[in-house]
């Protein structure tokens, strides 16, 4: 099975991939959680956050991503402030919400397992992949408490394919009603059952050991229970974040934020730098990085480089606070 998060995969291909697949749901034992469970209102999420200093990194991973794979940057990052990973509702060992991936509830379920927790604002928000979506809505709904965002090889609608009527879309050029019947065929048609991984793949084959004990049980618990991911639900709620988000793709409408915008080396193309470089314009502060070395999941595959990037935004937020 391939990676989940992709970017250059289209969405009919990750619905496929991701299909339920056969027998019932897992009954593999629970690895210990590494962080706490927070109950944000009669369900819980699960945090880990290390380390101590302002601001906070606060980390969001991409689609079929835990927050086991941020186990190669949290160490060292905690070692110069505070880092926190989580699962989104239905990762890992988080509960179930409404709709998995939906862009309203992450961020709503985000600012509320933040507070229950204790950690307070400023944030630095890193992205992968979709979570690059999920951190630039949080931003885009609470401004005041982001100091800082890092966007690691994240989504663009314009590399978010879908097929209709035999034709290939990508995500700002379809309706509503067209992702929907997109959905329903999909659900009409199902893809022959697949089995569980019984491995994980490169690059998640990076990870600690711990880590990739960890990991392994959650994506096996994710695709034993879900019949489809993304859902029409999640799926439209990323459509028209990127419609609300558009408007910010002129100028530098993020203002003077302290931004890195990293990109990766492998398997890319001139269009892929061009959509990234006009992340990192975003703000007058932006700054884009090539990612050597990396294909998608780069703080997977280039570490070291993630980690110097959060500590520049982290290092350039200080400096705006320490001025009378």
């Amino acid at each position: 099975m391939k990676r989940l998060s992709r970017i250059g995969l289209s969405l009919v291909a990750i619905c496929s991939c991701l299909l339920v697949l056969s027998g019932p749901l897992i009954s593999e034992p629970a690895p210990i959680p590494p962080g706490r469970l927070i109950d944000i209102g009669g369900r819980r999420l699960h945090l880990n956050c290390t380390g101590s200093g302002s601001p906070t990194i606060v980390a969001e991973s991409g689609l079929g991503a835990f927050s086991t794979d941020w186990a190669l940057v949290q160490p060292l990052v905690s070692k110069f402030t505070r880092f926190c990973s989580y699962d989104r509702a239905g990762y890992a060992w988080s509960d179930n919400g409404p709709a998995l991936d939906m862009v309203e509830e992450t961020a709503d379920d985000l600012r509320m397992l933040l507070r229950r927790a204790g950690v307070e604002p400023p944030y630095v928000l890193i992205g992968a992949s979709i979570g690059g979506l999920y951190v630039r809505a949080y931003q885009r709904r609470f401004p005041e408490e982001v100091a800082g965002l890092v966007l690691d090889d994240p989504s663009s609608e314009q590399f978010l394919d879908f097929q209709i009527e035999g034709k290939d879309k990508v995500l700002d050029d379809i309706s509503a009603n067209e992702l929907r019947a997109m959905f329903e065929q999909r659900l009409r048609t199902p893809s022959p059952p697949r089995e569980l991984p019984k491995t994980l793949e490169a690059p998640a084959d990076r990870l600690p050991k711990e880590a990739q004990v960890a990991r392994l049980w959650a994506l096996r618990k994710l695709l034993a229970k879900e019949p489809i991911i993304p859902s029409f639900v999640a799926a439209e709620s990323w459509r028209e974040e990127f419609i609300a988000l558009r408007p910010q793709s002129e100028g530098h409408q993020l203002g003077n934020l302290p931004l890195v915008v990293l990109t990766r080396g492998l398997n890319t193309d001139e269009r892929h730098k061009e959509v990234a470089a006009g992340f990192a314009a975003l703000s007058r502060a932006g700054k884009l990085e090539i990612a050597a070395h990396s294909e998608h999941e780069i703080h997977l595959y280039r570490p070291d480089l993630v980690i110097q990037s959060l500590r520049e935004v982290v290092r350039e937020t200080r400096k705006k606070t320490a001025k009378p």
